[in-house]
């Protein structure tokens, strides 16, 4: 007795379901992946921004603070985060090369770590760090 089977197998249509299941689920996940660091690379952005503009704040110094700009002095380390556009920006300063001008020790050069932070929509908390020095004399005097 010979059959022709005409058609799919109920095995067959199961097992093709499973293969697109599977599938979908992994495009799924590479959305959601893709989503995730799209919103971080924006976020990154924006608090880049924000660190920048307290950055380029530090640098419009002078030793007598006259002229609208700060006194060298002035720039010490943040104890409580500065809110900027929403990012919690806060920075570090350490004195690097104390000199002893007429018997005073005179700081010539700072090291700023600034730091701007952000919550994602998980509540992981993100940050973006810069770095640089400031030294006590302008760089246009």
């Amino acid at each position: 007795m010979i059959s022709k089977q005409n058609g799919f197998s109920l095995l067959e249509v199961l097992i093709s379901f499973v293969l697109l299941v599977v599938g979908v689920m992994g495009l799924i996940k590479l959305q959601v992946y893709v989503d995730k660091k799209s919103e971080y690379a924006a976020n990154s952005i924006q608090a880049l921004y924000a660190a920048e503009s307290k950055l380029e704040y530090f640098r419009t110094r002078s030793i007598d603070g006259e002229d609208g700009t700060i006194q060298f002095k002035t720039i010490v380390t943040q104890a409580i985060p500065e809110v900027i556009n929403g990012y919690k920006v806060s920075w570090d300063v350490i004195d690097n090369m104390p000199i002893v001008v007429s018997g005073a020790n005179v700081t010539t050069l700072k090291e700023i770590n600034i730091k701007a932070e952000w919550s994602d929509r998980w509540n992981e908390v993100q940050e973006v760090t810069l770095q640089t020095m400031v030294s006590r004399y302008s760089e246009f005097y």
